[in-house]
């Protein structure tokens, strides 16, 4: 199987995408937000998140992506197969999650994998999950934080550093869901051919790069309560086609002012969990832009 990845918005050609049934009974309050929601008893239930999942699957097949999926694990989560691999150019990486009731979730897609000519697996001491990776064109952005470390950052440079200038930045990490910034994608995405998305406070210096990079007057800004919403984590299928949750009105007018077609999907239960639609992904081949 051919992989093809140097940006997060060309036209998507196949893509694996996670899975919502037999999660089991035991719970993972694995980040600051799924633990609220826990601690509050809202907890979505299963059904409601394979509603959400399938219905983001249909709309993929609509605009002609081949779509793959993990192997079920038996009562354990699926949804959020961003973490547990990566493409850049021609290459899959596979991550070393943090979380370590999580890390079994590879297993999931060894049979992909196997398909793969250039694979790559981290050091013993590194962690690197796929949200904190956000590829663009001749740049790799890198978030380090909860999830990625110094060495995962290395590693990565080790693997890529030839090819792609890699830029790190250093996110904004708490214990509060409100103002946790968990992966990259949840405080900046590219959008287009060429704007973003971008919560400022998410990091803990200025993202001189990314503006440098998009310019200022290019980057859609995002309020906090809108960061915890997840606006950043939406899903591009092509430069002029996103999926978005439905909620996200503000984010809608934007997009189309910018001749951005927003494709709008119930996704509020699945970001109870603490990702939203990019976190459901996994990327194998997109057009270069």
């Amino acid at each position: 199987m051919e992989i093809n990845i140097n940006n997060e918005t060309g036209k998507l050609k196949s893509v694996l995408l996670g899975i919502a049934s037999d999660r089991g009974n035991k719970k993972h309050p694995n980040n600051p937000k799924y633990a609220e929601i826990v601690a509050k008893g809202e907890d979505p239930t299963e059904q409601e998140l394979i509603d959400e999942v399938e219905e983001f699957n249909q709309i993929l097949v609509e605009n002609e992506v081949e779509v793959l999926r993990p192997k079920n694990i038996p009562e354990h989560g699926q949804i959020f197969c961003r973490d547990i691999g990566f493409s850049i150019g021609n290459s899959f990486f596979v991550s070393k999650m943090k979380k370590e009731n999580r890390q079994i979730e590879v297993s999931a897609i060894d049979y992909l994998i196997q398909n793969f000519k250039n694979v790559h697996k981290p050091p013993k001491d590194a962690f690197i999950e796929g949200g904190d990776i956000i590829v663009w064109n001749d740049f790799v952005f890198v978030g380090i934080g909860d999830r990625t470390n110094e060495i995962g950052l290395n590693f990565l440079k080790e693997k890529i550093g030839e090819q792609k200038n890699v830029i790190d930045f250093p996110l904004n990490v708490t214990d509060e869901g409100k103002s946790n910034i968990l992966h990259l994608d949840c405080a900046f995405q590219p959008v287009g051919s060429k704007y973003g998305l971008i919560y400022k406070k998410g990091f803990r210096n200025v993202p001189e790069p990314i503006y440098d990079i998009f310019r200022e007057q290019n980057l859609i800004e995002v309020t906090q309560q809108e960061m915890y919403d997840m606006f950043p984590n939406i899903f591009s299928i092509s430069p002029e086609k996103v999926v978005i949750e439905k909620s996200f009105e503000r984010l809608a007018k934007e997009l189309t002012k910018r001749n951005i077609q927003p494709i709008g999907v119930n996704y509020g239960k699945v970001s109870k969990l603490g990702g939203l639609l990019r976190c459901s992904t996994c990327p194998i081949n997109r057009d270069d832009l």
